[in-house]
C-alpha cells in the first residue's frame, strides 16, 4: 500500500515542526480510506479521506500529496453521491496537479466520469475534451491504449447527446481503432462506481 509519508511533505511552522502529528493523521486516515475502498464501503473511504485532507490543509503538506487525498476524496463524494462536492474536491485535486506542473488527466477523468453519470453532457464534453489530449501528451496510448479508448469512446457519447454527430462518430472511430489495435492489452482498472452508494443524507 502507497505510504503518503513520502508525498505529504512537512512544513515547519515559526513554532516549530508540529505539523508533523497532521502529517502522520493524514497518512493514517488516508491508509483507512484505501482499506474501505477495496471493501467496498466507499461511507468509510468518504469519512477517512476527509480527515485526510484536513490533516494535509493544517500539516501544510505539499501539493503532491494534496492532489492525492483529494482526487480520493472527491471520488468517494461522488459514489456516495454529494455530487457538488466531489466536483469540487476534484477539481482541487487538478489544480494541486497544476500547481507542481503535473498533468491533472487522473482528476479531469474523473470529472468526466462524474459529470456523465449526471447526465450532464456538456460538462462530461468539456472535461473529456480536456483530457484527451492531455492523455495523448503524456504517451498514454502507448501504457494505457484501452484507457485512452475509454475516455475517447465516453467523449463520443457526450458529444452525440449534446448533437454534435459529426466530431462523436470522428471520436468513436479512434476509439475503435485503438481498441482493434491492442486486442490483447490488459483492462485499465476499475472504473469509479459513482452513485452506487449514496448516503441516506446525500443531496
Amino acid at each position: 500500500m502507497r505510504s503518503f509519508i513520502s508525498l505529504l511533505v512537512i512544513a515547519c511552522s515559526v513554532g516549530g515542526c508540529a505539523s508533523n502529528i497532521n502529517i502522520r493523521n493524514a497518512d493514517a486516515h488516508a491508509q483507512s480510506g484505501y482499506n474501505a475502498q477495496r471493501n467496498g464501503d466507499w461511507e468509510v473511504a468518504r469519512r477517512q479521506f476527509a480527515q485526510a485532507v484536513v490533516n494535509a490543509d493544517l500539516g501544510k503538506a505539499e501539493a503532491g500529496g494534496k492532489a492525492m487525498v483529494n482526487y480520493e476524496y472527491g471520488r468517494s463524494l461522488g459514489v456516495t453521491c454529494f455530487w457538488d462536492e466531489s466536483e469540487k474536491y476534484l477539481l482541487r485535486s487538478k489544480q494541486f496537479e497544476e500547481d507542481r506542473n503535473h498533468s491533472p488527466y487522473l482528476p479531469l477523468y474523473e470529472l468526466g466520469l462524474l459529470t456523465e453519470k449526471q447526465g450532464k453532457s456538456n460538462q462530461a464534453a468539456s472535461y473529456f475534451s480536456q483530457l484527451i489530449p492531455l492523455m495523448e501528451k503524456e504517451g498514454l496510448r502507448a501504457k494505457y491504449p484501452l484507457g485512452v479508448a475509454d475516455a475517447y469512446e465516453r467523449y463520443a457519447f457526450a458529444l452525440e447527446a449534446t448533437g454534435k454527430f459529426a466530431e462523436a462518430a470522428k471520436n468513436r472511430a479512434e476509439a475503435h481503432t485503438l481498441r482493434a489495435a491492442n486486442s490483447e492489452a490488459k483492462p485499465f482498472g476499475q472504473v469509479t462506481p459513482y452513485g452506487s452508494a449514496c448516503y441516506k443524507n446525500a443531496s
